[in-house]
């Protein structure tokens, strides 16, 4: 009997053990690598510091390992968890279609899983695509979210790069057909459910990204309680080319919302200058 209880608890080691790895980044900081059996198989997430959970979710084709030179400088503000979405990173591709919306529903799976209480989202891209259905559909357990190069549709892409995704059926390599078939057949989010994102976003977008400006414009007027960065000389890729500007707006958007307005401040201005 001793035996076997001896047996079973050491095979429960083996399973924690083979579900936790050390993950070393190349600056000496640590994190846990795990894994969250789903239905479609494992999801890949990384622990990294302790603090207030910031989820990072990466764009089309990345994963976790794609942000790992940016995550040391935000460890003072936040615990990081990076996630590999399905097909992406260290995560399972399962079989057929790949769908925003299913993987929205992977990292809610995950954020219940974990069982903070609360979490900060920034999602870049296809992961700004996530930030915006989870915004709607989990909003109770977000304090604010940084989403750039975010879309709500596929025409809310440039034409030419429209054009170009639609012949992803002409791309030899199999996961990136897959990837690339994932932004030709997205699915909408209405409008009226991103009007139901009543947390602090900060919506960043780059003066040359691969989202028009028109649609930016659009989700951040339907956004209840957002602030528009558009950062200058930036394509879709700020990530590689302005990391340092995503770093300083996570950590300045920690602060309190504030949405001050030209117009009223001028009406006050009015009011003391002629008295009425």
């Amino acid at each position: 009997m001793k035996n076997q209880v001896l047996l079973l608890i050491m095979s429960f080691m083996v399973i924690i053990t083979e579900a936790q790895t050390e993950v070393k980044l190349e600056n000496g900081v640590k994190g846990e690598r795990s894994f969250l059996k789903m239905d479609w198989g494992n999801m890949n997430y990384e622990v990294f510091g302790e603090g207030e959970p910031l989820l990072i979710l990466h764009g089309n084709g990345g994963s976790a390992a794609s942000r790992y030179s940016m995550i040391p400088k935000l460890l003072e503000h936040y615990q990081v968890i990076a996630v590999d979405a399905r097909c992406h990173g260290r995560s399972s591709c399962p079989e057929g279609n790949l769908d925003y919306f299913d993987m929205a529903d992977d990292v809610i799976a995950l954020m219940k899983n974990l069982k903070h209480e609360k979490y900060s989202i920034w999602g870049h891209s296809d992961g700004g695509i996530l930030g915006l259905i989870i915004g709607y559909k989990f909003t109770s357990r977000l304090n604010r979210m940084l989403l750039s190069g975010a879309n709500t549709r596929f025409s809310g892409l440039e034409p030419e790069l429209q054009a170009f995704i639609k012949q992803y059926n002409q791309i030899p390599d199999p996961k990136m057909r897959k990837h690339t078939a994932l932004m030709a057949n997205q699915k909408e989010i209405p409008m009226d459910s991103i009007r139901k994102i009543n947390i602090p976003v900060m919506l960043m977008v780059g003066d040359r990204d691969a989202i028009p400006m028109k649609h930016t414009m659009q989700i951040f007027e339907a956004l209840p309680k957002a602030n528009l960065c558009v950062l200058p000389a930036s394509s879709h890729f700020i990530s590689n080319e302005k990391p340092n500007h995503i770093i300083y707006w996570l950590k300045e958007f920690k602060k309190p919302f504030s949405a001050p307005s030209t117009v009223e401040i001028a009406k006050k201005m009015a009011k003391s200058m002629f008295g009425n």
